[in-house]
């Protein structure tokens, strides 16, 4: 891995925003501490055997990945809530970011996931605009024998798939200890590897959008029967509580602190100033 993808101590908005626009992503360690970590295997280990008993099976595509992590309340919440974990998001896409998806990425024992295709995790492509980013919360070691993540640099710039040839020749590996966190621009080119250990291996997924945009799946709604109590404003904004169109003319025009809207937009910055449109002019 390029060192300067590599962020293992402090680092600056610069540093990140360069590493980001020259090869589409970033990897900062000690992000995750290693008590959520140990609060949060299990709570997810216990959403995933959910799922499966929700499809009557283990044999389906996505197994190891929920759909909408959130909707289990508990230590899924916290992420969203972590300031150091969204600063970097919020360089790029502004402090109105919002989750878009938010899913696990967890390998099974002797077995690959979902993402063992070469593919991006957004299909719109437009240049010189960056309207999403991503990242995956490493929860374990990241490793070969696993199934680290493999990434093709400076290919979030391309619209054309890579050949699977010229892919794996060029592509790096994202080789990092747990409690990492791999930043990455949604449209760069990258495929999971295959885990050949006899453990599971686990991440979150987070993929962060620009206020204005919609959620996979209405976070907001899903998450009716969740407790949010003990959320801070700034994480039920990340989680587009605070993103959410009216639904009449009364809640148009309620007190602002009453509104489901009170995200600012691109709209909204004085006259004279440039929207955060992309990495160049972040």
């Amino acid at each position: 891995m390029n060192p300067k993808n590599f962020i293992s101590g402090a680092f600056s908005q610069g540093q990140f925003m360069a590493a980001m626009e020259e090869d589409g992503y970033a990897v900062v360690e000690n992000v995750i501490t290693e008590e959520f970590i140990s609060r949060m295997i299990p709570q997810l280990e216990k959403a995933i055997a959910t799922e499966a008993e929700f499809h009557g099976t283990t044999d389906y595509k996505d197994y190891g990945m929920l759909l909408a992590c959130p909707v289990y309340g508990g230590a899924f919440l916290e992420l969203a809530d972590n300031s150091q974990l969204m600063l970097p998001f919020d360089w790029v896409l502004g402090d109105t970011s919002i989750i878009y998806v938010y899913t696990s990425s967890s390998m099974p024992p002797k077995a690959s996931n979902y993402s063992v295709r070469i593919h991006v995790d957004r299909p719109h492509f437009i240049p010189g605009y960056t309207e999403a980013l991503g990242c995956l919360v490493l929860l374990n070691d990241f490793t070969e024998e696993n199934g680290a993540t493999w990434v093709l640099p400076k290919s979030h710039k391309q619209a054309e798939q890579p050949n699977e040839e010229y892919f794996y020749r060029e592509a790096t590996r994202i080789i990092a200890p747990r409690g990492s966190v791999f930043y990455f621009h949604l449209r760069l080119w990258h495929a999971g590897g295959a885990n050949n250990t006899p453990n599971w291996r686990h991440s979150l997924g987070i993929g962060m959008v620009r206020p204005y945009l919609k959620q996979r799946i209405d976070l907001p709604r899903a998450m009716a029967q969740v407790d949010i109590s003990h959320i801070s404003n700034f994480g039920l904004q990340k989680l587009g509580f605070f993103a959410q169109p009216p639904t009449s003319v009364a809640e148009f025009h309620a007190p602002p602190h009453e509104r489901l809207y009170r995200q600012r937009s691109e709209w909204d910055i004085p006259s004279g100033n440039t929207p955060n449109n992309s990495f160049s002019n972040s």
